[in-house]
């Protein structure tokens, strides 16, 4: 039996320069910073993603850039979606539904609060108030892409780039 995986990611932590469209808003220092360490991360799991849907907007663009490099995913297989700006998780949940059949792992790179709604709803009850910037709420499923349904996955885990370096041992 085929185990699907989804890793649902919000973008990195964006800059709030006046003046700029929030469309494209790009990430701050601290965003610059936590997409490499999350991409080397990544690189590290045994499911990597093969796929990646992303919001076209600047910040989980550049966001969606660092994951695919760290999990080795090419230009072709990083599809930037319109409909992922600021999409509510109905609408993010259509889009994973168009996942081709022969991929196994995919990511979807969105913006809250739809993603953390969409979080909520796979996990079956509120795991989580708030998905912080460059969370990841990591799901499996047994059904293909095409049939997935909000009851039809298992959650895994959540991890974030605070979470993750608390892990770290502390250096002397």
């Amino acid at each position: 039996m085929t185990v699907y995986r989804l890793w649902l990611v919000r973008h990195a932590k964006s800059d709030w320069e006046e003046g700029v469209p929030d469309f494209e808003r790009g990430l701050n220092a601290r965003g610059h910073r936590d997409g490499p360490f999350m991409a080397a991360w990544l690189s590290s799991q045994p499911h990597r993603a093969e796929w990646i849907w992303s919001s076209t907007a600047n910040r989980a663009l550049t966001t969606s850039r660092y994951l695919a490099q760290g999990w080795g995913v090419s230009d072709a297989h990083l599809i930037e979606v319109d409909a992922l700006y600021h999409a509510a998780p109905r609408t993010a949940f259509e889009v994973l539904s168009e996942t081709p059949p022969d991929i196994t792992a995919v990511a979807v790179v969105f913006h809250n609060p739809g993603i953390t709604a969409l979080v909520n709803l796979l996990a079956g009850g509120e795991v989580l108030d708030n998905l912080p910037t460059l969370g990841i709420a990591e799901f499996s499923s047994t059904l293909p892409w095409s049939e997935v349904h909000s009851g039809a996955f298992k959650f895994e885990r959540i991890v974030s780039p605070k979470l993750l370096r608390a892990l770290q041992p502390k250096q002397s």
